[in-house]
């Protein structure tokens, strides 16, 4: 007869035992840093440096800092291509615009700078601008250049209603604007630039917008060396 005890024994042994569940682990996952290359590197110190340089130099011009002459409010926008020198005469609106991009390269004048023994550190080239007088829906526009000591007009053209209409009539219409300003009557000449003048196109007008636009120039590089330096090292 088997005992009690030995029966229990027995049962145990029959018995199959519960595994033992283990918890999983995650696999740890390790972040190596990567490696710049190192023309990423040379860039990146490249335009550190030049931007120091430049911050280091850049003085703002005694001219620029009363605001410009003859009553004209400026519109500069950061990062941006244009300036836009703006007031009212009579029933008039008069706009100054100035394109970045269309002025001339400094090495086209160089020989001028030259010729005139001026220092190279303090010459500026020239500035080309357009002066917009609008009258309502119609606007005669001036296509000028300044050295800083004297307006030089190169072209007057008008823009009329009349030439809108007939654009609409016939989509070859190119509207004649009006001729070469060296082609005009020394009188004539004279009279537009005695019209302008008086619209606050003067020399001292001339001399602060060269004044404005190497500014504009020198800041704007800045920024652009600021944001490609920020694209560059960004990961």
């Amino acid at each position: 007869m088997v005992s009690l005890l030995s029966s229990r024994r027995l049962l145990e042994c029959k018995t199959p035992s519960t595994p033992t569940l283990h918890k999983l682990r995650r696999p740890t996952t390790v972040v190596l840093a990567q490696k710049r290359s190192p023309v990423l590197e040379g860039l990146s110190t490249v335009l550190k440096d030049e931007l120091k340089i430049e911050k280091e130099r850049y003085r703002t011009p005694d001219a620029l800092l009363e605001g410009p002459p003859s009553g004209y409010e400026l519109d500069d926008k950061p990062n941006s291509n244009m300036l836009l020198l703006s007031r009212s005469f009579g029933g008039e609106e008069i706009y100054v615009e100035v394109e970045l991009e269309s002025q001339a390269d400094s090495d086209e004048y160089s020989d001028v700078a030259d010729d005139e023994e001026e220092d190279e550190e303090s010459y500026l080239p020239p500035v080309r601008f357009i002066v917009n007088v609008v009258k309502g829906d119609k606007g005669l526009a001036f296509t000028c250049e300044t050295n800083g000591r004297e307006i030089t007009i190169t072209q007057v053209s008008l823009n009329d209603t009349a030439d809108e209409e007939a654009e609409d009539d016939d989509s070859n219409f190119v509207p004649y604007t009006g001729p070469m300003f060296d082609e005009l009557d020394d009188t004539l000449q004279q009279a537009f630039i005695d019209y302008l003048e008086e619209r606050g196109i003067t020399s001292d007008f001339g001399y602060y917008l060269v004044e404005l636009v190497n500014d504009k120039l020198e800041v704007e590089y800045m920024n652009w060396l600021t944001r490609v330096q920020s694209f560059v090292v960004d990961e």
